[in-house]
């Protein structure tokens, strides 16, 4: 489910937890390190039961408008179109998800006034009053709305992050890919489509699994002499003036460059020039890329690094 890039930020930030210790347990970081991996899934089906914390509460307003001593026009003729949502519907009888339902503790309808008065913010949004007056049952717009809700108003709203981040706080830097993975996932359900065995993995493939345990050993094992490799390209520098987080970065993309003959120079300098906007000063990117060609070229030429079959593409 989640990407490399994701692995390689959760790779930083337990090396990043775990450094300067006097001794690093690694198969503690590990099991760390997987731990928060695993949290990715836990988000996953976290935010699908959002989705339905938000059926549940329409399902209850419109029950509620029919009961009203004086109901209105509208009352009397509430708009259904979300609370029965056919992607919803499909989605609901999962077995992973239902398995998570019925077993996880975190539950969205304990905070029932915070849930409801967002998901009555939400109902006031342009798109879904578009929604609504569209008044489209199929499936393609019972798709749209839902990617609509988790990109527009569930990605980057405060409340819900700190409601997370209060339950688990792996969660963090996790939401935007995993909802992300959710849209991707409701984009492909269609009017045939058995979603009852559908399985989720929190890793796309075991080398995804090893990539990320084998990046975390190597930069533990091989910190100092990465280090003492880092001071030889610093001119008029010293290791102590490099931000820590720019240091660890360094680290990890050198394990990469000396370990994982499989993944390109390029592919590496660019991905931690990525994470680095996020995580590093607005200067951080620019030092990246230029020592990290610094010493890929030179260790190459030492014959210290060797690329074979796709790690050979675009070689700097």
């Amino acid at each position: 489910m989640i990407s490399r890039r994701l692995l390689r930020i959760k790779v930083l930030q337990i090396y990043y937890a775990h450094h300067g210790r006097e001794s690093i347990d690694i198969e503690s970081a590990v099991q760390e390190l997987n731990r928060s991996v695993s949290s990715c899934l836990d988000l996953y089906f976290s935010l699908l039961c959002l989705l339905f914390a938000f059926r549940d509460i329409e399902e209850e307003r419109i029950t509620n408008s029919l009961n009203k001593m004086l109901p209105s026009d509208e009352d009397l003729n509430p708009s259904t179109l979300f609370a029965n949502n056919s992607i919803l519907k499909k989605v609901e009888v999962n077995k992973q998800l239902a398995a998570y339902r019925s077993n996880n503790s975190f539950n969205w309808m304990e905070q029932y006034d915070s849930v409801k008065r967002l998901w009555q913010e939400f109902r006031k949004s342009p798109y879904f009053e578009k929604f609504l007056a569209e008044n489209d049952e199929s499936l393609k717009a019972s798709r749209k709305i839902l990617c609509d809700i988790l990109d527009k108003d569930i990605a980057g709203n405060n409340e819900i992050e700190q409601m997370l981040e209060e339950n688990n706080i792996y969660w963090n830097d996790d939401l935007e890919f995993v909802i992300s993975a959710i849209i991707r996932y409701i984009r492909s359900i269609k009017a045939d489509s058995d979603t009852s065995s559908d399985v989720v993995t929190v890793y796309q493939n075991n080398d995804d699994r090893d990539f990320a345990n084998q990046l975390l050993k190597t930069a533990i094992i091989r910190g100092n002499d990465f280090d003492e490799i880092i001071e030889k390209h610093i001119k008029n520098w010293e290791l102590d003036r490099i931000a820590i987080i720019d240091r660890l970065m360094l680290h990890l993309a050198m394990a990469e460059f000396f370990e994982m003959p499989g993944i390109p120079a390029r592919v590496t300098i660019n991905e931690f020039i990525e994470i680095s906007k996020f995580y590093s000063t607005e200067k951080s990117s620019m030092f990246l890329n230029g020592i990290l060609e610094k010493i890929y070229l030179d260790q190459k030429q030492s014959g210290n690094i060797v690329k074979t079959g796709r790690g050979l593409v675009g070689d700097i």
